[in-house]
C-alpha cells in the first residue's frame, strides 16, 4: 500500500486555526454568542472543544453511544484555553499519523476522507473563533485561514449543509475577501 499522508502544511494550518481559536477563548465565556442564536459563548466553546474529541473518535469508529457525552459536557471548565490543548491533542495525533489522506472515517453524518475531516475541523475552529472574538477576524492570519478553507474545505462544508447543520449559504460580491466568503459559505452574514 502506498502511503499518502496529509501534507505537513495542512497540519500547520490546523495548528494555526487551533491557536486562533485559543486566542478567542481567552476573552472569556460569559454571555450569549450572537452569531449562534440560542447558544451562550460557553456553549459555542464546548461545541468546538468537544469536536476535537469527537473527530478523534471517528478514526477507530467508536459508536455514538460512546461519544455522545462530548456534545453535552462542559469541556471548558475554568481553563478553556488549557481545555483546547487537551481536547485537540488526540485529533492532531490521529491526523498526523493517518497513513492515507483519502482513507474514509466515519463522521456521524457521512463517511468522509481524512483530508476532509481536517478541513471541517479548520472550518469549525476559524468560524467559531469569529463567533467568540470578532477582533480575531481582523487579521491577516484569519484571512489566510479562511482562504485555505474555501480552497480545501468547500465540498465537505456543502456536504454538511445537506444534513441541515448549516444555514443556507449567502452571497458575497466579487470583491469580497476570503473572510467574508467563508462567513457566507457558513450561512452567516458576511458583513
Amino acid at each position: 500500500m502506498t502511503e499518502n499522508p496529509l501534507p505537513h502544511d495542512h497540519l500547520a494550518v490546523l495548528d494555526a486555526a487551533t491557536e486562533l481559536f485559543g486566542r478567542a477563548l481567552a476573552d472569556g465565556l460569559d454571555g450569549d454568542c450572537g452569531s449562534c442564536p440560542g447558544w451562550s459563548r460557553r456553549d459555542c466553546a464546548n461545541h468546538v472543544l468537544g469536536g476535537g474529541l469527537r473527530y478523534a473518535a471517528y478514526f477507530p469508529r467508536l459508536p455514538e453511544s460512546e461519544i455522545g457525552w462530548t456534545r453535552t459536557a462542559d469541556h471548558a471548565g475554568d481553563d478553556p484555553v488549557g481545555a483546547l490543548s487537551r481536547t485537540s491533542a488526540g485529533l492532531r495525533d490521529r491526523l498526523a499519523s493517518a497513513p492515507d489522506a483519502d482513507e474514509l472515517v466515519a463522521h456521524r453524518l457521512a463517511e468522509i476522507p481524512v483530508r476532509d475531516l481536517l478541513a471541517l475541523r479548520v472550518f469549525e475552529l476559524v468560524v467559531h473563533a469569529h463567533d467568540l472574538r470578532g477582533e480575531s477576524w481582523d487579521s491577516d492570519e484569519a484571512e489566510t485561514l479562511a482562504g485555505w478553507v474555501l480552497e480545501n474545505g468547500r465540498d465537505v462544508v456543502e456536504l454538511m449543509r445537506t444534513f441541515g447543520v448549516l444555514a443556507p449559504a449567502r452571497s458575497v460580491g466579487p470583491d469580497a475577501d476570503a473572510r467574508a466568503g467563508l462567513l457566507a459559505v457558513a450561512g452567516r452574514d458576511p458583513g
